[in-house]
């Protein structure tokens, strides 16, 4: 019996001392961050108007897909969110550049010049977007090691914005030149409010 006992005793004890061990804790994982793996300075600065290394003057969209297996689905999932993005920004952009427009041929046609030329700027306009992202292109690509999200770039010069706008002969010279200088000062605008 005494031997009875002491196996108990041996088996409480060692259920014990294996509750005891489990209860340990073990350092909680820390949460991953795209910081952690040093990415390119683009995915964490993320999409606006910029100047890049050579002074050029730019517009970069960034967008990124994740949880798709599918590396050729995911690259092109990707690839469209930052072009889409790029599109966001170019609309807004060319919003205001007709908005200012507007102001400023509005006051010469109370003046009494010709609307025409205001009807011609909003069709112009109008086809900007969809010409401009045409010139737009898939720059670079940033997997991120730790998850399945990838990462694309986006990016359109405004010089090609600008040749867009050229390219409109319904356009006079002046509304051309006006249109081009206001694109140049809200990108500068965008650059510094970091849009």
């Amino acid at each position: 019996m005494k031997n009875v006992q002491k196996c108990f005793i041996f088996i409480v004890l060692l259920a014990i001392v294996g509750m005891v061990s489990g209860c340990t804790s073990t350092p909680e994982k820390t949460r991953v961050t795209v910081g952690d793996y040093q990415p390119p300075e683009w995915v964490n600065k993320g999409s606006g108007a910029f100047e890049d290394g050579s002074g050029e003057k730019v517009f970069y969209g960034v967008g990124s897909a994740d949880g798709i297996r599918s590396i050729s689905l995911r690259r092109s999932t990707a690839d469209d969110r930052a072009l889409a993005n790029l599109a966001t920004q170019i609309e807004a952009t060319v919003k205001r550049l007709s908005k200012d427009f507007q102001e400023i041929t509005g006051r010469s046609t109370a003046a009494g010049k010709d609307s025409t030329e205001r009807e011609n700027v909003a069709q112009a306009f109008k086809v900007l977007v969809n010409q401009t992202l045409s010139g737009s292109k898939i720059i670079d690509h940033w997997e991120h090691p730790a998850k399945n999200v990838l990462y694309s770039l986006a990016r359109i010069e405004l010089k090609i914005m600008e040749k867009k706008i050229d390219s409109h002969n319904e356009l006079s010279d002046e509304s051309r030149d006006v249109i081009k200088k206001k694109a140049e000062k809200l990108h500068e605008e965008m650059r510094k409010e970091g849009l």
